[in-house]
């Protein structure tokens, strides 16, 4: 079993806020390469973020980072995937109603693509649920009712009280679900976030029944806009984004946390194209004015619809729970 990632040395920036400085969360490697340094321009905090690359594995990472209690500030109550639907102006509500929408039935049909249709008595779970959008569509189209996991305590209970879904409030890690309970496991835009991504991983094959699946979707490091914008990079988000997994290192954490890869699609979305530019172009702090920014974002990216296959943003990540196993890596820790 892989161990729990290793913290090197905690320090405190010159801002006062306490950083740890980790080892590979993949391979344990402590040899690694800055790539890049960023700043926080979602919300124009002052520290900068090393992006380094993994001597050991070539996964990329920040390091060092916030400790797990100072990562809290930068998850504050405007964090888009926080924000409902009526949070936003009247205008602006009819596009991010249906921006919720055709998100919503393109992951089911990612899933539905390997998984066939889901089934009402399958047992689902979203970890990083946020408003939980996926699970009450499935239920309302497919009849099946998952639960959901969502650290935020008002996004988790308005899930509750106003959407009546169960839900449990705080991380997969430590919400000590049962074993093989599960027939799918989703995480969307979650693995990036998570400190210690391959012992999450290690709990969802847990928690999956032998032959289950697990569906992930996360940023595109390989993509052109990553390699183009670089530390204008939107989907960068440093220091809540803190892994950066290619197709190499995410099929390598799957098979060590005892799946097997069997899809792994690439994909883009006008409004992060549009983004890229206004980072590019000096916008920061962008999530205090979001509302402007996304529509701008959207309005600049309607150009490139046509050249979307040639711009990925995501990668939409399908892997089976293999029935024994998998063997200790000879570079684990």
């Amino acid at each position: 079993m892989h161990p729990c990632l290793r913290v090197l040395e905690r320090t405190i920036a010159d801002n006062g806020e306490a950083l740890e400085r980790v080892a590979c969360p993949l391979c344990g490697e402590t040899n690694a390469t800055v790539a890049l340094e960023a700043r926080d321009r979602l919300y124009g905090t002052p520290n900068r973020y090393p992006v380094v690359r993994c001597e050991g594995c070539s996964l990329a990472y920040v390091n060092p980072r916030p400790t797990p209690e100072a990562l809290g500030a930068h998850y504050p109550n405007d964090y888009h995937c926080y924000r409902t639907i009526d949070s936003y102006p009247k205008w602006l509500q009819p596009m991010a109603r249906q921006d919720v929408i055709d998100q919503t039935k393109r992951r089911l049909k990612n899933i539905e693509r390997v998984l066939g249709p889901i089934q009402p008595d399958m047992q689902l779970l979203d970890v990083g649920c946020g408003q939980n959008a996926l699970l009450h569509f499935i239920k309302e189209e497919r009849g099946a009712t998952g639960l959901g996991i969502e650290m935020k305590a008002e996004t988790a209970a308005r899930v509750r009280e106003q959407l009546g879904m169960p839900i449990v409030e705080g991380t997969l890690l430590d919400a000590g679900l049962e074993a093989a309970r599960f027939d799918l496991v989703v995480m969307l835009n979650y693995l990036e976030h998570e400190p210690d991504p391959l012992r999450a991983l290690r709990e969802s094959r847990r928690v999956l029944k032998p032959g289950g699946h697990v569906a992930i979707e996360i940023p595109d490091p390989e993509g052109l806009p990553a390699r183009l914008f670089g530390k204008h990079w939107v989907n960068l988000d440093v220091p809540r984004h803190l892994v950066f997994f290619d197709r190499n290192t995410i099929e390598r954490a799957l098979q060590q946390a005892g799946f097997e890869l069997v899809s792994y699609r690439r994909f883009a979305l006008p409004a992060y194209v549009g983004l890229n530019f206004l980072l590019t172009f000096g916008a920061h702090n962008i999530m205090r004015y979001w509302n402007t920014a996304s529509a701008t974002g959207y309005v600049l990216g309607l150009p490139f619809l046509p050249a979307m296959p040639w711009l990925p943003e995501f990668s939409f990540v399908v892997a089976k729970a293999i029935e024994t196993e998998p063997k200790p890596h000879a570079e684990s820790r």
